[in-house]
């Protein structure tokens, strides 16, 4: 006899085990990675496409070259998660003269389950303690309430969630710094980190080849550090300054996201606003119609620019044909 068809309302696959569950992390890292590029305009917004992740607009960058860059980050990310030592993942983004950060998305994940290797594909227990069930209980009470445990619209939902309250956070940080404001402004680049466990073993000084994709990274301070001196000079407008982001608990899943602004930022010229500034900020913030999923293994071919494309005017202006 078959099998009845899964409950489409259930996410078993996606969170129900640690394997299941270091994948839906790592791909809404990706995603979100992406679209964090793109709100703090690293790249230039037409090397951006337009696409939908969870059912809400996010924007993927299309060089083949970035997308394998952000790829292979994000696999070493899973491999260390998959070996329990990770506690949080941060995009910082730095400017290129001195490597100093200027910013710090951080994703903490010190709450992620801690699973031996053999008990990776063993389902979390999701249920509370209860009496036994009677032996007349029917089986769909386990799936209903598993279901009410493990909720695809619950999980999207807070995906959604989180993602909206990313692009809220963007808005409200100083500008990074352009040769557009300032003649002697650098150039900014970004770059994947890991803070591992007190406890864990450090992903370097290895001989594995997993191992060698990470670096030791430089000692970074964001005010909490340093002595007097340093610490009055940078209250008042010059202070680095933290934002919340967003909680997410969905299942096993528990992250808290926020967005860190260093000292050294504020140090560049701010760019004068004015109403028309403000008006073309939100115009180069509109997300489009974007309907294609987002799919991090596209290669998409550089097409050279059309000076009869209509810049920023929605999803079909730079989404390919298939």
């Amino acid at each position: 006899m078959a099998n009845p068809p899964p409950n489409a309302s259930t996410i078993s696959n996606l969170l129900s085990t640690h394997r299941a569950l270091v994948e839906t992390v790592t791909s809404f890292l990706t995603i979100a990675t992406h679209h964090i590029l793109y709100l703090r305009r690293l790249y230039p917004p037409v090397s951006f496409l337009s696409a939908r992740a969870y059912n809400y607009p996010v924007r993927q960058n299309r060089h083949p070259q970035v997308c394998q860059w952000i790829t292979d980050a994000i696999a070493a990310i899973r491999d260390q998660l998959e070996k329990n030592t990770v506690e949080k993942v941060s995009l910082c983004i730095y400017e290129t003269t001195s490597n100093q950060v200027l910013e710090r998305w951080t994703f903490d994940l010190r709450s992620f389950p801690t699973v031996a290797k053999k008990d990776r594909d063993i389902p979390f227990d999701t249920t509370t303690p209860a009496p036994v069930p009677a032996p007349a209980a029917a089986p769909e009470d386990q799936e209903d309430l598993l279901a009410k445990k493990l909720n695809l619209a619950d999980l999207e939902a807070n995906f959604r969630a989180t993602l909206s309250r990313i692009s809220t956070a963007a808005t409200k940080l100083r500008p990074l710094p352009s040769d557009s404001d300032t003649p002697d402004a650098p150039e900014c680049s970004f770059t994947l980190a890991i803070e591992v466990k007190d406890s864990a073993d450090r992903p370097v000084g290895r001989l594995e080849k997993e191992e060698r994709k990470w670096i030791a990274a430089e000692p970074v301070t964001f005010g909490d550090d340093g002595d007097d001196d340093n610490r009055n000079n940078q209250h008042g407008a010059n202070a680095p300054k933290t934002h919340a982001v967003r909680r997410l608990e969905a299942g096993e899943l528990r992250m808290e996201v926020w967005v860190e602004e260093s000292a050294a930022k504020f140090e560049y010229g701010l760019p004068q606003s004015s109403e028309l500034s403000a008006e073309a900020r939100r115009a180069r913030m509109s997300y489009g119609a974007g309907t294609e999923r987002f799919d991090p293994g596209n290669e998409y071919d550089l097409e050279p620019p059309d000076i009869n494309k209509r810049p920023q005017g929605g999803a079909t202006d730079y989404q390919r044909d298939r």
